[in-house]
């Protein structure tokens, strides 16, 4: 079916796969349509009614920092390295579970938080409890899964150290959800994992202002959601390694302006700016 709504192929196909052979027959009815039966007419966008939600902001002068989350394995150096996880192995079709990404928004006082008043080196700061709260419950979670709530946090602890002006390097240790227990494999809402950190934090010294935000984690999860990591993506451990990687964006692009996933949530319980 296109976006105007013109049936390409009426046909009793049944499921379609995403493959060449089934999908390049049915591209070449498509382009060989007019414009008006491929492309919806859209009404005026002056006469659109504002959403009843709109999306937020990034706030002013904030900053964003996208994060990335992948499976990870032992590697034979014993240095973690990408699993390839397969969505519904028995299938011969299946397909690799990408990598998901969300965004994580700092205001400008946390930002500037993190920048210390001396830059001598060896000169430490301990990492606010805001935003170890928001950095480990929403992007420093196993989200692998995709559309997941944020975990509460147990434990955490994120330290930065000067190794030089103007370069922070930063360490931490986050623990969310659930203790691990026997039962977290097979019970619903046993989710919970923990994640260790390292990084460096870049800042201008003369403007004062954050320049890289290039952190790297490996963690372990455990639990279930619906039975999703045993059933769909074929996880047999009781505990699995995950690893993400963060870094500062623009904020200027239009994906670089998406909120994060635990700020809209329609049924999180997490309140993403809490304040102190």
């Amino acid at each position: 079916m296109t976006a105007a709504g013109q049936a390409i192929d009426d046909r009793k196909r049944g499921h379609v796969r995403l493959l060449a052979k089934d999908l390049a027959p049915l591209l070449a009815v498509f382009r060989a349509l007019p414009e008006s039966a491929r492309k919806p007419q859209l009404p005026d966008p002056q006469s659109a009614t504002p959403a009843r939600r709109p999306v937020p902001l990034v706030p002013e002068n904030g900053i964003v920092v996208r994060a990335y989350c992948t499976y990870l394995k032992d590697g034979e150096n014993g240095k973690p390295q990408r699993a390839k996880r397969l969505y519904y192995q028995q299938n011969p079709d299946a397909w690799a579970a990408e990598t998901q990404n969300d965004m994580l928004w700092l205001t400008e006082a946390e930002w500037r938080s993190l920048i210390p008043k001396n830059s001598s080196a060896g000169t430490e700061i301990t990492v606010s409890k805001e935003i170890q709260r928001r950095f480990f419950s929403t992007i420093g979670i196993d989200y692998m899964e995709g559309s997941v709530n944020a975990l509460p946090l147990r434990e955490a602890t994120m330290t930065l150290t000067v190794e030089k002006a103007g370069q922070l390097r930063l360490h931490g240790f986050g623990k969310m959800g659930k203790t691990h227990s026997a039962e977290s494999k097979n019970e619903a809402r046993t989710r919970g994992c923990e994640l260790r950190v390292i990084g460096r934090i870049n800042y201008d010294l003369k403007e004062k202002k954050i320049t890289a935000f290039d952190l790297a984690g490996v963690g372990e999860a455990w639990g279930n959601k619906m039975e999703y990591i045993s059933r769909e993506i074929g996880i047999p451990e009781p505990r699995w390694k995950y690893g993400i990687a963060c870094e500062l964006v623009t904020g200027s692009a239009p994906h670089d302006l998406i909120p994060p996933y635990n700020m809209l949530h329609y049924s999180s319980k997490m309140t993403y700016f809490t304040g102190e």
